[in-house]
C-alpha cells in the first residue's frame, strides 16, 4: 500500500544486483509507485529479467498503469514483450517516435552494429502495447511528467560519437538521441528525477526538469548517468554542476561506470548510493 504523498522506487534491472535471487545484467528497469500511478520505466535487456525480479520482489506487474521507454536501445527494451504478457491487458507505452529508428553503433560511420529494439511495433501492439508517441513533455498527473526531448544547454555534455542511425538507403549518420527522455516527479522535498541512460547529459536533464516544473530543489536523481564513457573533464564538470544544483541524493545505475561511481561516492558521501537491481527506496 502506497501512502499519501509517498513514492516507492524499486529497481528491477541493473548491471549489478542485491538480494537473494535477484538477477543483474547489462540493462535497466525501475518501477515507480505513487498514490496515483504505478509506472515502469524501461524493461531491461533480456526477455525475462524484469519479470523474474518482479516475482522475487513480490511485485505484481499486472498492477502497473503504464510503461515509459527512456529510449530505443536494446538494453532498455529487451524485456518489453515479456512484460506486456505479464501485464495481460492493453497498456499505454509512452515513447518518442525515434525509438523506431535503426539505432546502433559505428566507428567513423563506416560499419554498423544494430543496437535498437528487437521487436516491430505491430508485434508489440498484438501483445497489448498502446503506444503514445510524443516529442513534447507529457504530464501524467499534475506532479508527474515525462520530459520528451531534452534540451542540451551545457557546453561539456555531448552525444557519444559512436552512436549511429542507419538510413533506409544504407547510409549511417550520427544519432542525436532525440528519443532520450526521463521521468520527473514533483514532491514536497523537491524533484525526483528518474533517468534511463541520460544520453543527452545528466546536467542537461536536471536543468530541463527544473525548467519544466518551476522547481529548483533536486531531492533525488536516480538511474543511469552515462558517465562511463565521459572524459575526465566532463566528469569533473558534472560533479561541480551537481554540487551547484544542490542535488541532495544521487543513486547511480547501469551506464555510470564503476570508476566514475567510486569518484561520485567520494564526492557526495552519504548523499550517494549504488542503485542496484533489487534496491527499494521510499521517498
Amino acid at each position: 500500500m502506497i501512502k499519501n504523498n509517498e513514492i516507492k522506487i524499486t529497481t528491477l534491472d541493473d548491471n549489478t544486483s542485491q538480494g537473494y535471487g535477484v538477477r543483474g545484467e547489462h540493462g535497466f528497469s525501475v518501477l515507480v509507485q505513487t498514490k496515483d500511478m504505478n509506472l515502469l520505466v524501461d524493461t531491461g535487456a533480456a526477455a525475462d529479467t524484469v519479470v523474474h525480479n518482479a516475482v522475487v520482489k513480490g511485485i505484481p506487474l499486472n498492477e502497473i498503469d503504464a510503461i515509459i521507454l527512456s529510449h530505443g536501445h536494446w538494453d532498455h527494451t529487451g524485456g518489453l514483450e515479456t512484460v506486456l504478457s505479464a501485464v495481460g491487458r492493453p497498456i499505454p507505452v509512452y515513447a518518442h517516435p525515434a525509438i523506431w529508428d535503426k539505432k546502433g553503433t559505428s566507428e567513423d560511420f563506416k560499419g554498423f552494429a544494430y543496437a535498437g529494439i528487437q521487436f516491430s511495433r505491430e508485434h508489440l501492439e498484438l501483445h497489448g502495447a498502446q503506444f503514445v508517441m510524443n516529442t513534447k513533455p507529457t504530464w501524467l498527473t499534475e506532479d508527474i511528467v515525462i520530459t520528451g526531448e531534452e534540451e542540451m544547454t551545457t557546453d561539456f555534455e555531448n552525444i557519444d560519437a559512436n552512436l549511429a542511425v542507419k538510413q533506409d538507403d544504407g547510409s549511417v549518420i550520427p544519432d542525436p538521441m532525440l528519443d532520450d527522455q526521463s521521468l520527473i516527479l514533483k514532491t514536497e522535498k523537491g524533484l525526483v528525477i528518474v533517468l534511463g541512460c541520460a544520453h543527452r547529459g545528466v546536467i542537461n536533464i536536471i536543468r530541463y526538469a527544473m525548467k519544466l516544473t518551476g522547481e529548483d530543489r533536486i531531492y533525488m536523481v536516480i538511474g543511469g548517468t552515462h558517465l562511463a564513457p565521459a572524459s575526465s573533464t566532463q566528469l569533473v564538470k558534472t560533479i561541480e554542476s551537481l554540487k551547484e544544483l544542490k542535488v541532495a541524493n544521487l543513486g547511480v545505475s547501469h551506464c555510470t561506470g564503476q570508476r566514475q561511481a567510486a569518484v561520485l561516492l567520494g564526492e557526495f558521501g552519504d548523499g550517494f548510493f549504488y542503485n542496484n537491481a533489487g534496491n527499494t527506496i521510499i521517498v
